[in-house]
């Protein structure tokens, strides 16, 4: 009956110990400074330039688009392995957009698709050298 307690007694350490553990690792946010700071952008097609900013508040990514002609605020960001996706509906001149963005990051250079109801547009650009 001993030889029972003391084999339940180290199961529940083994088990807490685990479990503690898997939170500790699960706790430590993603490293995002890829990600962080200004992007020069540029609609491959069009020849149209912008900014994608992003910065941190709290725990959570935000966003945010700045061109000639107006900004909007990114939203739905997630940023995984490399890969950023984004969403974000535009005023254009007048007429709003909404659009859906896929891309990927690597080290300062950047590469996507922005999707939207009048077709799909790629961009590319690099991440502006902070002072």
């Amino acid at each position: 009956m001993k030889s029972y307690f003391k084999l339940i007694w180290a199961f529940s350490l083994v088990l807490l110990f685990g479990f503690s553990t898997a939170m500790a690792f699960s706790a430590i946010p993603q490293d995002y400074d890829t990600l962080l700071g200004t992007w020069d952008i540029t609609l491959t097609e069009m020849g149209m330039e912008m900014e994608l900013i992003f910065t941190m508040e709290g725990d959570k990514i935000k966003g945010e688009m700045v061109f000639e002609m107006g900004g909007a605020e990114l939203e739905d960001i997630t940023f995984e392995k490399g890969t950023l996706t984004f969403s974000a509906t535009v005023d254009a001149g007048g007429q709003t957009v909404s659009l859906d963005s896929t891309a990927e990051i690597k080290e300062d250079a950047i590469e996507g698709t922005m999707s939207t109801d009048m077709g799909e547009m790629d961009y590319s650009g690099t991440k502006r050298k902070e002072d």
